[in-house]
């Protein structure tokens, strides 16, 4: 049984790996793979005013689809997210969420640190 799941853990992980860490920036994300490739998104020039943008990673060998959701009125410089844990609900939507999609459409989502 410990075999079979180590070896489905292994299948969800593609060549781009799996996502483990989000840099927002103001026209972008940066999303670190656990394989080492950095991934980029950029925010398309027509919702520079908008809270939300979604798009295609760029840089990694496979598609990875990602949506970035801010609350009204943030801004972001540069954030770096933490990971919301597989199976948790969050109570209120946080000033800044990232979803990445993976090519499996399995969700891995990140927020900013309430402690920073």
């Amino acid at each position: 049984m410990i075999f079979l799941a180590l070896l489905l853990a292994g299948c969800a992980a593609g060549p781009s790996g799996l996502p483990e860490a989000v840099l927002v920036q103001r026209d972008r994300i940066t999303v670190a793979m656990s394989s080492g490739w950095p991934c980029t998104g950029f925010r398309p020039d027509n919702s520079r005013t908008g809270e939300s943008w979604a798009g295609t990673l760029q840089g990694c060998p496979e598609s990875y689809g990602y949506r970035v959701t801010l609350a009204p009125g943030v801004k972001p410089v540069r954030l770096v997210l933490q990971p919301v844990p597989a199976g948790i609900a969050l109570a209120t939507l946080p000033k800044v969420l990232v979803e990445i999609i993976t090519p499996q459409q399995a969700i891995y989502r990140f927020r900013e640190n309430d402690a920073g």
